[in-house]
């Protein structure tokens, strides 16, 4: 009896210490977890625009601070420089467009850090896509060839000619949202517009204003033609981007 008693001391008090162990191990993991904001790092993180999933291996070059490579997340961090400003940022990988853009450091703190990067498609393709923030949950993309078609979530997802469609529609923050056009009519002309379908209808609404939203046009030879990035200082549910007329994109 004796020998049993001591046989289960020793099992709870084995059980105890092994259980102060894996106690231990969440706290140094939670710990390692937050360790790059300890140093100062800032991440970037970068998707893929035709189905928002992460791009890894691709090379990322943050001007004058560093090169790194997107981990299987799509992630990298970079240490955080000594003051604040705009940095230039250019993403190559094989599979996809090589695009350069620029990313904002305001009070030690990136002001946008997910990037969505369309793959590379046919010469003549032009691909829009639109990012954002958490909030609104949705923006969408609207494209219309004026006379013929009007591309988007509630209207005609495919044109009929199935030259324009819709790639990917996003109603929980972030996007991307995507449409692609096969060709451009350099007789017709288009117009992209952003609606802010969370506030849809207030024209008094600030949260398109503050979505952080940009568009990225792609096109040409494999190139990223433009960046557009949404005005603070926009009121109500509509951003009218620009329009492409004789084959030309028009701010």
């Amino acid at each position: 009896m004796k020998k049993l008693f001591i046989l289960l001391m020793f099992s709870i008090l084995a059980f105890s210490v092994s259980f102060g162990q894996i106690d231990k191990k969440k706290i140094a993991d939670k710990a390692f977890d937050s360790f790059s904001e300890i140093k100062g790092e800032l991440t970037l993180r970068f998707f893929n625009a035709l189905d928002g999933k992460p791009i890894p291996d691709a090379d990322v070059m943050v001007m004058n601070i560093g090169e790194y490579e997107t981990d299987f997340e799509g992630k990298v961090l970079f240490p955080l420089p000594e003051e604040d400003g705009i940095f230039k940022i250019k993403f190559q990988h094989e599979k996809f467009i090589t695009s350069q853009f620029e990313i904002e450091i305001q009070a030690r703190t990136l002001i946008f850090n997910r990037f969505s990067i369309s793959p590379k498609m046919p010469i003549g393709t032009v691909r829009v896509v639109l990012d954002w923030g958490k909030s609104p949950n949705d923006l969408d993309a609207h494209l219309v060839k004026e006379g013929d078609y009007h591309i988007s979530f509630r209207n005609m997802i495919v044109s009929k000619d199935g030259i324009a469609r819709l790639d990917k529609d996003d109603i929980d923050g972030f996007g991307p949202e995507t449409i692609t056009i096969k060709s451009i009519d350099k007789n017709a002309s288009y117009k992209f517009y952003t609606h802010d379908y969370t506030n849809k209808g207030s024209a008094s609404s600030t949260a398109l204003g503050n979505s952080n939203a940009s568009i990225k046009v792609y096109g040409g030879d494999n190139e990223l033609l433009e960046v557009f990035t949404v005005s603070s200082s926009l009121v109500g549910d509509k951003w009218e981007v620009f329009e492409i007329v004789s084959g030309m994109i028009i701010k």
